[in-house]
C-alpha cells in the first residue's frame, strides 16, 4: 500500500477516514477525467474500495460526496490551484488522523446554541445553515480534550472513552 493519504469525508452525516483519495483523485485527472463523465461515481467508487471498506447500503451516500469532492478537486486543478494534503501532526509518535478521537454531534439533539464553538480552541465545529453544528476539523481536536461536550447542555456531543487512547500512548504495547 506504501504511504497513502489520508482524506476525512463526511459521509451521510458521518466522519468516514478514507486511504488514498488523493492520489485516487490525481491518478483520474491525469487520464482526463472530469465531474461531467457520465460513468465517474463508479470509477471513484471503484478507486476508494482498492483501499477502502465501502459498505453496500452506503454506495450512494459515498459516490454522491466523491463526486462532489472530485468536482472541487478538478476546479482548482483547471484554476491553477495546488492540492495540499493537511499535515494534522502527530500525537505519542502516530499520526494524529490515525488517532479516532473527536467529537460526534447527534443533529437530533442538538439545539444550536452554539456552546461547543465558542470552548472549541481549533475550530473543530462549524455552524450549518439549519443553525445546527456540524464536525468539520475532526483532526484539528486536542487529543484526550472535552471541553466541548461539558459544555453542551442538550448533550448532543459524544467523545470516546479515554481508555481507547491507551493503545496509542507512547511505549504502550497493543494488545493481541
Amino acid at each position: 500500500m506504501g504511504n497513502l493519504s489520508y482524506r476525512m469525508i463526511y459521509i451521510a452525516g458521518a466522519p468516514a477516514g478514507l486511504l488514498g483519495v488523493d492520489e485516487l483523485f490525481n491518478d483520474l485527472f491525469v487520464t482526463g477525467a472530469t465531474p461531467r463523465d457520465e460513468n465517474l461515481g463508479e470509477m471513484l467508487i471503484k478507486g476508494v474500495k482498492k483501499h477502502n471498506f465501502v459498505p453496500k447500503p452506503a454506495l450512494k451516500d459515498y459516490q454522491d460526496v466523491l463526486v462532489r469532492e472530485y468536482l472541487k478537486y478538478y476546479q482548482a486543478r483547471t484554476g491553477g490551484d495546488a492540492q495540499v494534503t493537511r499535515d494534522y501532526g502527530q500525537w505519542e509518535g502516530h499520526p494524529r488522523e490515525h488517532i479516532p478521537w473527536f467529537p460526534t454531534v447527534s443533529e437530533e439533539l442538538c439545539n444550536g446554541c452554539g456552546k461547543c464553538i465558542e470552548v472549541c480552541p481549533k475550530d473543530v465545529f462549524q455552524t450549518l445553515e439549519n443553525g445546527k453544528v456540524m464536525v468539520v476539523e475532526p483532526f484539528l481536536c486536542i487529543v484526550g480534550c472535552c471541553f466541548c461536550k461539558s459544555a453542551c447542555d442538550p448533550k448532543a456531543i459524544l467523545m470516546p472513552q479515554r481508555e481507547m487512547l491507551d493503545q496509542y500512548r507512547h511505549g504502550q504495547k497493543r494488545a493481541t
